[in-house]
């Protein structure tokens, strides 16, 4: 085949443009740039464990995971009324949350501008005029205070005082020498209270009049047909709150905090019971996490409680227990939960 000198010229100018270009893609196919090769040859040239090779990553080498490892049990979760009731409790928070906002407004108040600056922000017009209208008012021109505007104890100093007819003489003091270099000051009126017209108070300290009866007992209970009066209607000392403080006994059985699901483990404890009741009936006391004394935190407490004897209760059948021998009772105060043969 013959090759003319045009198309050879071609080829040699086609390779010594595509030819670069070439090199520069498969050396950007390492991912190193001017920055990186710089910093390499700086490393390089200080030597020791800086200048050696980064260690690869862990698992590096390692064959990728299969999808078929991957967990495929659910996790253990809370019982659903328990996760309902932790979702009514939310959204019951968010509705009181949303209705304060709505009654008392929002959470950042509006801050009103300092006096200075908003004076500073009137026009300079304004400010000239009210200057000129000051100076052009008179110096002894001032408002009449009212009677009574100042109180009545700088009232009566600016009236001159009643003269008193009992008053005995005095002697006249003699006037106290003035000092040569002393210049007279002005006359100032002194300042005067007002005159007390009237008889004193007096404590009573006697009583004139017999005293009541005091009643030896309670009066009696009016007596209506068709109502009963209340058991405690005769009692002499107050009703104290029927709270059952004595400790429990039994064996503890531990919860998750917040949670009805048991601390992992206890499958031994469990086991111990069952071999140690001997036919005799289980009595599971439990409770939940009071977090207040009000009452609607208490009764979440009692809910939560009887969801962990719940799940105790039906831990304990699983393992051949008979749901017969099985009495739960549940508390807002006192350990997770306490499983005893004697009530």
């Amino acid at each position: 085949m013959t090759i003319f000198p045009f198309q050879s010229a071609v080829s040699r100018s086609f390779f010594r443009i595509v030819l670069p270009f070439s090199c520069a893609l498969l050396a950007g196919c390492q991912h190193r740039d001017l920055v990186d090769t710089t910093v390499d040859w700086y490393h390089q040239h200080e030597g020791g464990i800086i200048a050696q090779q980064r260690p690869p990553a862990p698992g590096q080498f390692d064959p990728y995971p299969r999808v078929g490892l991957t967990p495929t049990t659910p996790p253990e979760l809370p019982s659903p009324e328990l996760r309902q009731s932790i979702t009514n409790n939310l959204i019951a928070s968010r509705n009181l949350t949303m209705r304060t906002e709505a009654q008392n407004g929002t959470l950042t108040p509006v801050i009103p501008p300092p006096p200075n600056a908003a004076a500073a922000n009137k026009p300079a017009a304004q400010d000239a005029s009210k200057a000129g209208a000051t100076q052009a008012a008179p110096a002894s021109a001032s408002t009449p205070v009212p009677s009574g505007g100042m109180g009545a104890i700088l009232d009566a100093a600016d009236s001159s005082p009643t003269p008193t007819a009992a008053a005995p003489p005095t002697a006249p003091s003699p006037a106290p020498k003035a000092k040569p270099d002393a210049t007279p000051a002005a006359s100032e009126a002194e300042l005067a209270m007002p005159d007390f017209r009237g008889d004193a108070a007096v404590v009573q300290t006697s009583v004139t009049q017999p005293l009541p009866e005091i009643p030896a007992g309670p009066p009696a209970i009016p007596s209506i047909p068709g109502f009963a009066p209340p058991r405690d209607a005769l009692a002499l000392e107050p009703i104290q709150p029927d709270y059952d403080v004595s400790p429990k006994d039994g064996t503890l059985i531990g919860f998750l905090p917040g949670s009805d699901q048991m601390k992992p483990g206890q499958d031994g404890t469990l086991t111990k019971l069952i071999n140690n009741r001997r036919g005799a009936p289980l009595f599971l006391h439990c409770s939940g996490e009071t977090v207040s004394m009000s009452p609607d935190d208490q009764t979440q407490a009692v809910e939560l409680g009887l969801l962990r004897g719940r799940t105790l209760a039906d831990a304990l059948i699983k393992k051949g227990v008979p749901a017969s021998a099985l009495h739960i009772t549940s508390s807002a105060f006192g350990p997770a939960a306490r499983v005893s043969t004697q009530g």
